[in-house]
């Protein structure tokens, strides 16, 4: 029985795609459907069409940008370039939240328009559109569920095809609303509310790409309680000088000086990978850096 289960699971591990192909996969089935939902969206004069298209481009961008991360992460620092290109994902997700900013500003301005005037459309076509581009959405985030990667790049990318669902719903609601009930207004309406919908998915980005390209500390990382840590032990006299941040989203970096009676390079080697431990264990900071200082040894005349 042990082994038709092992078999078995070694199966389901075999159909697993890996996360860059189950990215791949998704980024192609995205792009192609964006062309074909703006291209519907102006023959139909749909503004809901036009407006989850252009959520669709944070789709794209945002699967594009877990892809590069992944791909990043592989390649080994050179150069001057001593951490690597590992926060190349964070620029692109920056650019990405401003351009998706963009968008619901154009959207809003289109919407309000169209609410004094709206136009005619052809509700079918954005019907069955908005139902295939359900169908893609739903279909790719469950295909980078099965790659059963929780990095944070690719959660983020889940994030975007499930919030682009709810715009297909938008844009199916308003064509039954204009091609069943004659409600004309339910177009610009369900494109305000897709702007909504791209605004909650956007604004969080372009706060954490903000926060970490100004190198704020890990969010959730609470500086006062890892001093706290490192002063519990007991060769740990004081502490000069903390420095955190982030590379990546979730991959934090730590600098820290400290003050001890410690005599010996063994002991003060000892007592850094001491620490190092502890950080990693009580806070999950895999890069950091501990300076051991005796404490009767003169300040630095440069400020760290």
């Amino acid at each position: 029985m042990s082994l038709t289960h092992h078999h078995h699971g070694s199966d389901h591990d075999h159909d697993r795609p890996t996360p860059a192909r189950a990215l791949k996969v998704a980024i192609v089935l995205n792009a192609s459907f964006l062309l074909l939902e703006t291209v519907v969206g102006f023959w139909t004069n749909s503004l809901a069409l036009l407006s989850d298209a252009g959520h669709m481009v944070s789709d794209v961008g945002a699967l594009l940008i877990a892809l590069l991360a992944i791909k990043l992460a592989s390649q080994p620092p050179a150069g001057a370039y001593t951490f690597g290109l590992k926060r190349a994902p964070v620029l692109g997700g920056f650019l990405n939240a401003i351009g998706l900013i963009a968008i619901v500003i154009f959207i809003c301005l289109e919407a309000v328009d169209r609410l004094q005037d709206p136009p005619a459309m052809e509700a079918m076509a954005v019907f069955w559109t908005g139902v295939a581009g359900l169908g893609v959405n739903l279909g790719s985030a469950w295909y980078l569920a099965k790659s059963r990667d929780q990095s944070v790049n690719t959660r983020g990318a889940m994030l975007h095809l499930l919030s682009d669902a709810l715009g297909s719903v938008a844009a199916i609601v308003s064509a039954i609303a204009v091609g069943f009930f004659g409600l004309p207004l339910a177009d610009p309406i369900a494109s305000l509310v897709i702007a909504l919908l791209i605004l909650i998915g956007s604004w969080p980005l372009l706060r954490d790409t903000v926060r970490i390209l100004l190198q704020r500390a890990p969010a959730g990382l609470d500086i006062a309680t890892l001093k706290e840590t490192l002063l519990a032990f007991s060769e740990v006299l004081a502490i000069d000088d903390v420095h955190a941040w982030e590379l990546d989203d979730g991959q934090a970096v730590i600098s820290v000086v400290i003050k001890t009676r410690v005599d010996t390079l063994a002991e003060a080697t000892a007592l850094s990978d001491t620490l190092r431990a502890a950080l990693h264990e009580h806070f999950d900071i895999g890069h950091a850096t501990v300076e051991c200082r005796h404490a009767d040894a003169p300040e630095p005349d440069v400020a760290c």
